[in-house]
């Protein structure tokens, strides 16, 4: 099932059981999803890689705007917005911890000891861990292991 047919069951239940904030995000995440679909010409519905960046975009929205309300000390909003985000991340693939991501930037780093500049170690540990793991916390985590 793909993920904009997974948001239209997700809300076809919220609209069942009342859940109105629920609700109110899953249309958001459809209407962010159809925004990303529109925004090209296209032939075929979007992938579920396109849905999942798109997805990941929301969310790294969200976080921001949570620091700021969080500055502000609208508490309120806050909660609101961790709630949207708990809502999101239902439908994103499970991201890699720290732990096992140091593991495998080790791992990298043995089989490529060439390489010292953490933006490259980024770059190819992006590339070959993709969506599994988190770009910020890559970042730091190259930085760590290379001194930078």
């Amino acid at each position: 099932m793909s993920i904009m047919n997974a948001v239209q069951e997700a809300m076809k239940k919220a609209m069942k059981e009342r859940d109105t904030a629920t609700l109110e995000t899953l249309r958001m995440i459809k209407s962010a999803l159809l925004l990303k679909e529109k925004s090209t010409a296209r032939e075929q519905e979007m992938s579920d890689s396109e849905a999942i960046s798109t997805l990941r975009s929301e969310v790294r929205k969200r976080k921001d705007s949570i620091e700021v309300y969080k500055q502000l000390g609208k508490t309120d909003e806050v909660i609101k917005l961790e709630q949207e985000i708990t809502v999101i991340e239902k439908f994103l693939p499970q991201q890699m911890g720290k732990d096992e991501v140091i593991q495998r930037v080790k791992q990298y780093l043995s089989e490529h000891p060439e390489i010292n500049h953490a933006g490259k170690l980024t770059g190819a540990m992006k590339k070959e861990l993709g969506e599994l793991v988190d770009g910020k916390l890559l970042n730091e985590v190259c930085r760590e292991l290379l001194g930078s």
